[in-house]
């Protein structure tokens, strides 16, 4: 039976209505089958060589939740929900995705219906929880919040004592010059895409908001599969805790 959408704000779709129009013109409004199959793609996918990428992050993500203890998950940014799913696949967790897409959503809560994973529409910054999270991840999505440090402040009233976020396959860029021209970048592609309203929607985040990070993954480390030319995301994987609240 086919789980429904839990809404913990007000729907507005001033956001998804220029996200799924550049969705759809890049060709990634998948449907229910592809979807089910996420981070696995046939070869004549034409984002092939990308979910092949997000598939490397998936499994290292995975391999380290066999060792954590997680009674809840919560997955911000969490769109079809394949990555919610996986994590409620390989964990005992009770794991929540929340998104402000509506239409991904309900395609998600279709399609992915295991007894511990639930989905919800909500912003992060007016959403009430019913409990706190052992884990917060952002997956490839961190880009779509305009201000860092805000989203930080407001996540460690939702994190348990001993709490994580993580942020995967997004990019963080070495300085704000670099973000400046990286912005510069974006609206060209939007422009260029036809939707020019989404750039208010896209933000370009320095590696000096990540300072009190761990770094678990780095594509400048990974020499051996550069040698190898086997293909892993060119975003690092971060990590913060909650042991070190002071620093927020």
């Amino acid at each position: 039976m086919d789980k429904t959408v839990t809404f913990l704000t007000h729907v507005n779709d001033a956001f998804e209505s220029k996200y799924i129009e550049v969705r759809d013109k890049e060709d990634r409004v998948y449907s229910n089958e592809i979807v089910s199959q996420l981070p696995n793609v046939g070869k004549k996918h034409p984002q092939y060589h990308e979910w092949m990428m997000r598939r490397e992050s998936a499994i290292r993500f995975t391999k380290y939740l066999q060792n954590k203890k997680i009674d809840y998950c919560l997955e911000i940014g969490c769109g079809n929900g394949w990555f919610s799913n996986l994590i409620a696949n390989n964990t005992t967790a009770n794991v929540l995705g929340l998104d402000i897409n509506l239409t991904e959503l309900k395609q998600a809560s279709k399609l992915f219906t295991k007894e511990n994973l639930s989905f919800a529409y909500g912003d992060i910054f007016h959403s009430c929880f019913k409990n706190k999270f052992d884990l917060v991840v952002f997956n490839a999505s961190i880009q779509y919040f305009p201000d860092f440090k805000a989203v930080l402040d407001q996540l460690k009233f939702i994190l348990t004592p001993n709490g994580e976020i993580h942020i995967i396959d997004s990019p963080f860029y070495t300085s704000a010059l670099e973000s400046k021209k990286a912005k510069e970048r974006s609206k060209v592609y939007f422009d260029k895409t036809g939707v020019p309203e989404m750039v208010i929607h896209y933000h370009h985040h320095d590696k000096t908001e990540i300072k009190d990070f761990d770094i678990l993954y780095s594509s400048r480390k990974n020499i051996w599969k550069r040698i190898t030319r086997k293909r892993d995301s060119p975003f690092g994987w971060y990590r913060w805790t909650n042991k070190n609240a002071t620093s927020l």
